[in-house]
Parts: C-alpha cells; sequence; structure tokens
C-alpha cells in the first residue's frame, strides 16, 4: 500500500509517506507536498521513515521542494528520514545530509520547523545557518563596538565636568 498520510500538528502539516514511491507515483507525494505548502500560515514535515522504497525521482523531487521553499524565504519544509531506513540509506548514499532539510526523527524535524517560524533575529543560535550565524556575529560586534564607543565617550563627558 502506498499512501501519504496526512496530519496536522500545531501549525506543521506533517506527511507521512508510507509504502514504495518511484516515478509511477511520486506525483502522490508532489500532490501532497503542493497542498501543504500553499498555506502560508503552515509549515510541512515530511515523514519519509515509513517508506520501504524510494527511488531518484523521490530525491529529485526533495530537492526541487527545498529549494523551492528555500527560494520563498519560508523555511516550511522538514524532511524526516529514521535511522537505518531505506530514505535515510539513500538520502545518505547521494549526499544530501546537510544540503536539505533533513532529519533522523521527526521530533527534530518539528523543532526545526517551529524554530523556522520564528523571526530570524529571535532564533536559537543553533537553528541559524552558517551564513545567519557569521551575519548575527558580525551585528553583535558592531553592537558591541558602538556600545564601547558610546561608554568612552560617557567617561569623557564625566572626566571633563569633574574638572
Amino acid at each position: 500500500m502506498n499512501e501519504v498520510k496526512v496530519s496536522q500538528q500545531e501549525s506543521i502539516d506533517v506527511l507521512e509517506a508510507l509504502g514504495e514511491f518511484d516515478m509511477s507515483n511520486v506525483d502522490v507525494l508532489n500532490a501532497a507536498i503542493r497542498a501543504a505548502l500553499s498555506d502560508d500560515t503552515t509549515s510541512c514535515l515530511l515523514d519519509l521513515s515509513g517508506l520501504t522504497f524510494l527511488d531518484s525521482t523521490v530525491i529529485h523531487s526533495l530537492v526541487r521542494w527545498s529549494q523551492d521553499v528555500q527560494l520563498s524565504q519560508r523555511e516550511a519544509l522538514a524532511i524526516s528520514v529514521g535511522e537505518g531506513t531505506p530514505a535515510a540509506r539513500l538520502v545518505a548514499l547521494v549526499g544530501l545530509n546537510g544540503r536539505l532539510p533533513i532529519f533522523a526523527s521527526r521530533e527534530g524535524a518539528k523543532t526545526a520547523l517551529l524554530e523556522g517560524q520564528r523571526t530570524r533575529d529571535k532564533r536559537s543560535l543553533e537553528w541559524l545557518t552558517d551564513a545567519e550565524l557569521h551575519t548575527a556575529r558580525t551585528d553583535a560586534q558592531a553592537t558591541s563596538d558602538a556600545a564601547e564607543r558610546r561608554l568612552e565617550d560617557i567617561a569623557a563627558e564625566e572626566q571633563r565636568r569633574r574638572q
């Protein structure tokens, strides 16, 4: 049986793909993802840990949907593959870990999606990309430098007034 079960957890649409997905039925998976992402108020957690088989057309879909979501800057897609599953093995084999929002557990994916719904300046540092972390460091250093200059100006003014 090949199906995509859909449920909702908080503001997240959870899509649980079960069975086998390949070029003959990947459109079912794509339609479910499209429906979940068409609503700007929700995020999509795609759980592939229940797949017994997937082929390169599914991988192609994961890459395409991840790119589409990244371009929209919604950060609304997270993919859970489980551990030791066919999905986890194939994703690792083709080198997508670290390139796509892939998580070993559904809970990790859910946490990332909830964190992604927060504005970037309110997110925990562990959920920032390397580029965002660099920007945050640069911004924090600039703020610190400005505060240090302000303190020096205040100290100089206090010194001037005592004379």
